[in-house]
């Protein structure tokens, strides 16, 4: 699938430096494709020091992070399929400040 191959291509840029759990929009129920997704994308990180690596796929509405990913993938559809860059726009050179580090 799409989604999956895309996700894979985006963990080859996670580079794992410890323990770490890892949390995905639930967008697949049937734990046969839950399964498959997570093989394919377990294998993809640079995990070069085998740490333990947990996904969980977990609902929007309860992970403010997935919340923030749901926007920006929202505005970039905004601007690529309606020509309406505002929300892009309105985020570009912007930093997310976290309790840990700023993105």
């Amino acid at each position: 699938a799409l989604y999956d191959e895309i996700a894979s291509k985006l963990a080859e840029k996670i580079k794992i430096t410890s323990p770490t759990c890892i949390i995905v929009d639930k967008s697949k129920f049937n734990p046969d494709y839950i399964n498959n997704f997570n093989d394919l994308f377990l294998s993809k990180l640079n995990n070069v020091e085998n740490h333990p690596v947990s996904i969980m796929h977990g609902d929007s509405i309860n992970y403010k992070g997935l919340q923030i990913a749901d926007l920006i993938s929202w505005s970039v559809f905004q601007k690529a399929e309606h020509q309406n860059a505002k929300y892009i726009d309105l985020m570009e050179n912007k930093k997310i400040f976290g309790k840990d580090r700023t993105v």
